[in-house]
């Protein structure tokens, strides 16, 4: 039941979503041009959350920092430890990360899988982000997470994109749900302004990628 209901809310959040179900996000932080929102839902009792901003840069240098897997430690919040796992094409990559947790808890891992979905016509990229039920690096040191959401690229104008992030995460444990939303704020906005400055460095410009068919 807990894998259809996950599959049944993949769906969910990657089509259009109904009016109602937009009007339940809360507006939590609004800073440095980053807006941040989380709900409520029927499939985790941890909130959901989503994040939106505009930047100035190119859908290749989202898609460069996204692949350059290692650096997810200076720009993920609480990132500590990231590799890449599997990439058997340019759509599709496998990586493993560690996040820090506040103490007492155990730091948490996953595995994680990108897929790249390009729409020319919209001139729109989402990355669908799903964590694994997958042993790899299983480790009695961490606890292993669980969740589901997506990245939304949008280009605005030749140097200007619209971004989102969503996701629903289950820190897995016995952490309670009212500690988890506690820092369901932070992480989004702090991945959203750190991924940000990733895209604005000189080793990230002038990427591209066949998939990004102009």
């Amino acid at each position: 039941m807990k894998i259809i209901n996950k599959y049944l809310f993949i769906v969910l959040i990657l089509c259009i979503v109904p009016l109602h179900a937009q009007d339940s996000w809360d507006l939590v932080k609004e800073n440095d041009g980053v807006k941040v929102y989380t709900r409520t839902n029927e499939v985790m009792s941890f909130k959901e959350f989503k994040a939106t901003m505009t930047v100035k840069a190119k859908v290749e240098d989202f898609v460069a920092v996204l692949f350059d897997v290692d650096g997810l430690t200076s720009w993920g919040h609480n990132i500590s430890e990231a590799k890449l796992l599997d990439r058997p094409n340019d759509t599709i990559q496998i990586y493993y990360a560690v996040a820090k947790a506040p103490w007492p808890y155990k730091d948490r891992d996953g595995i994680y899988k990108n897929t790249f979905n390009w729409d020319k016509k919209n001139r729109s990229l989402t990355v669908e982000i799903e964590l694994l039920e997958d042993e790899r690096e299983l480790s009695k040191s961490y606890v292993r997470m669980d969740g589901y959401g997506f990245w939304r690229v949008t280009e605005i104008s030749a140097n200007q994109l619209k971004i989102d992030f969503q996701m629903q995460v289950d820190p897995g444990g016995s952490i309670k749900a009212w500690l988890a939303n506690m820092f369901v704020t932070d992480s989004p906005y702090q991945t959203m302004t750190g991924i940000r400055e990733a895209m604005s460095l000189e080793k990230y410009q002038g990427e591209s990628f066949e998939f990004l068919i102009k």
